[in-house]
């Protein structure tokens, strides 16, 4: 793994192979919670860029200021883009970074080669967005209350996931959040500007192959939410796995893995 930054972002490079995929994590995560799911798939030949967003992990001194919008996220991954993979990239946003990622191939569309957007939203849809589950734990995590990792793993995880994994994912979550101390200010700028960030123009101006995954059990964004992402984007496809929670990197990385591996190898066959 190679660590780099750019303009105060830090990301991460892996693989060397010809085709470059770019992981991008939601509300208050950054490369460390993808816990190793990148090495799926630079063991099948990708190169892939992970990136910390900035206000957090080794980005954190590089602050979302108030007067941002998602517009200045998505900016911060097209400068590394420009640097790393100039000819373009394939993007796969999960949730906020599903945000990011439409944000993106709408103001860069010369950057991105392909778009897969998983458990995302955006407010054009006018519909609940954050689960009542993912709303509690989230208050916990912020005030650091007892048991909070314990409520975020049940609200991001399937029910069908085991209590050990999800103790497990638990313990590893409190621990990369522990050593880097989340920032609750950059935190909650995060989720206003997720909050705001409409997309219905970005979503029509999209020409680059789109992939929507949902996970019918996610408890954390409603799944309906997927499926208007989906409608509005034309010629886009829609995968959904039946089991998995929010987190589906976790519940069912192999799944993940090989959707992600089929869909960059022949974008408009899916």
């Amino acid at each position: 793994m190679e660590q780099k930054s750019c303009n105060g972002i830090y990301y991460f490079v892996q693989g060397a192979g010809p085709t470059t995929v770019v992981l991008l994590r939601g509300l208050g995560r950054w490369s460390e919670h993808w816990l190793g799911f990148e090495g799926l798939l630079v063991s099948r030949g990708l190169r892939v860029i992970t990136i910390d967003g900035r206000g957090f992990g080794k980005s954190r001194q590089t602050k979302i200021s108030s007067k941002m919008s998602m517009i200045d996220l998505a900016d911060d991954v097209a400068q590394i883009l420009t640097k790393e993979s100039p000819a373009g990239a394939h993007l796969v946003g999960l949730s906020l970074g599903g945000m990011v990622a439409i944000s993106l191939a709408a103001m860069n569309p010369q950057l991105v080669r392909s778009l897969m957007i998983v458990n995302s939203s955006v407010s054009a849809s006018g519909m609940k967005r954050l689960t009542r589950r993912a709303l509690v734990s989230l208050i916990k995590v912020i005030c650091r209350t007892k048991n909070s990792y314990q409520a975020l793993t049940e609200a991001v995880l399937s029910a069908q996931t085991t209590a050990a994994k999800k103790n497990e994912m638990a313990q590893a979550w409190s621990g990369i959040d522990g050593r880097h101390k989340i920032p609750l200010a950059q935190l909650w700028r995060q989720i206003i500007i997720a909050r705001k960030f409409n997309g219905s123009m970005e979503m029509a101006s999209l020409r680059c192959p789109v992939t929507v995954v949902r996970c019918a059990a996610d408890r954390f964004v409603d799944p309906s939410n997927s499926d208007f992402i989906h409608r509005q984007i034309k010629g886009s496809r829609l995968l959904s796995h039946p089991t998995a929670g929010h987190e589906l990197a976790v519940d069912d990385p192999e799944w993940f893995a090989d959707v992600i591996i089929n869909f960059v190898s022949a974008p408009h066959e899916v």
